[in-house]
């Protein structure tokens, strides 16, 4: 670890890894390695104002063994520290407030992200949002789009998993912690974790042994949105973290995009109220996304060929909506009278297929097959 990366790391330390105190004290000298010798000869002239507890952090880490040791674990730990100065920095998150001064990483974070897409939701959310997340994260990084997300349980986990499922995607996955980068929270997600490792790179702001503290979510979700170009909101409730990270998003001026959920679902709550308030643009398919960042993707991403799924894998009902819309265009009505299922059964299958593009609605609640994003292939 080169000299200046060191030194970041000790003010960062020293500061808690609280930017905007970083920047204000790095301001205050010509560089940090004059901040550094300063604290080391004991000379505050410049550091008056600075509380005790910060003072006292700046003195115990300017020890040359602190620093030593503090490298080593990061060094064995297999962490790289990207400081704010760094070419690697991702370019997107240094245009927000108060960019996070360092960021410890593991895996790999390209210098650029493919079309970085965060997709944030409740943690305790429902199984059609569980779903519907899934299959947009698959989606998404089928088309070429990274998805960043916070790993949290719920929402953020299952769209994780969705993009980790497209085994030949060359696109990463990104997680962001509110937490220390040696902290797996919730526990359960130690294989979701290593996997975004392989796949893409976990980051955080906050220093290693940070516990994953309620107060830490909020900071970290101004990094969620800031190193995206836009945020999938799948459900949220009246009050929920969800919402700020989707406020930080309108703030950093990036795409807000939320999906429709019943109107008598608590867990809909949030998403609807942003679609009704116009701060959000509605979701029903990976491509309503793909279209808003066309210079962004490039055609390669968004008019690419259609994928291509296999009959056998559209399941049972499926197989019998795919085979009736053969036919042509049908209602719901007509569906249900052809293959004679419950109706929450067909409902369930009908919403798989329109996320998966296999299918589109039509005014009228009439349904046709995809044939420009899907193709159906009766291949085993």
């Amino acid at each position: 670890m080169d000299e200046t990366t060191r030194l970041w790391l000790w003010l960062n330390y020293a500061t808690n890894s609280n930017p905007r105190l970083f920047f204000e004290l790095l301001s205050r000298f010509d560089d940090l390695s004059e901040a550094y010798e300063a604290v080391q000869n004991r000379d505050f002239a410049l550091l008056e104002d600075v509380s005790a507890a910060v003072r006292e952090r700046l003195i115990s880490a300017s020890d040359a063994r602190f620093l030593d040791r503090y490298c080593a674990w990061l060094e064995r730990n297999d962490v790289t520290v990207i400081t704010a100065e760094s070419d690697r920095y991702p370019n997107l998150l240094s245009e927000i407030y108060d960019p996070p001064s360092v960021l410890f990483c593991r895996g790999t974070l390209p210098e650029k992200l493919p079309l970085p897409i965060a997709m944030v939701g409740a943690r305790h959310c429902t199984e059609y949002g569980r779903e519907v997340a899934a299959l947009l994260g698959e989606q998404l990084a089928e088309r070429g789009a990274t998805i960043v997300t916070g790993l949290a349980a719920g929402i953020d986990s299952a769209a994780a998993k969705g993009a980790l499922s497209v085994g030949a995607s060359s696109c990463p996955v990104i997680g962001v912690l509110g937490c220390g980068i040696d902290q797996v929270y919730p526990p359960e997600n130690r294989k979701l974790y290593d996997a975004v490792i392989e796949r893409g790179a976990i980051v955080t702001e906050f220093l290693p042994k940070t516990p994953p503290l309620a107060q830490n979510f909020p900071i970290r979700n101004r990094i969620v949105s800031g190193i995206s170009r836009g945020v999938v909101v799948v459900e949220a409730g009246e009050r929920s973290g969800t919402s700020i990270t989707a406020d930080c998003a309108r703030e950093q001026g990036r795409e807000v995009f939320a999906v429709p959920g019943r109107i008598t679902d608590p867990m809909s709550v949030g998403t609807n109220r942003m679609l009704s308030r116009g701060e959000a643009k509605v979701v029903t398919s990976a491509a309503d996304i793909l279209s808003e960042f066309t210079d962004d993707a490039g055609d390669d991403v968004i008019n690419g060929a259609a994928k291509r799924v296999t009959f056998t894998s559209l399941g049972s009902i499926g197989q019998e909506i795919y085979m009736a819309l053969l036919q042509g265009e049908k209602d719901a009505d007509e569906l249900l009278d052809w293959i004679e299922c419950p109706p929450q059964e067909l409902n369930a299958a009908l919403t798989r297929l329109l996320f998966s593009e296999v299918i589109k609605q039509l005014p009228g609640r009439i349904y046709a097959l995809d044939t420009i994003h899907t193709v159906v292939t009766f291949d085993q």
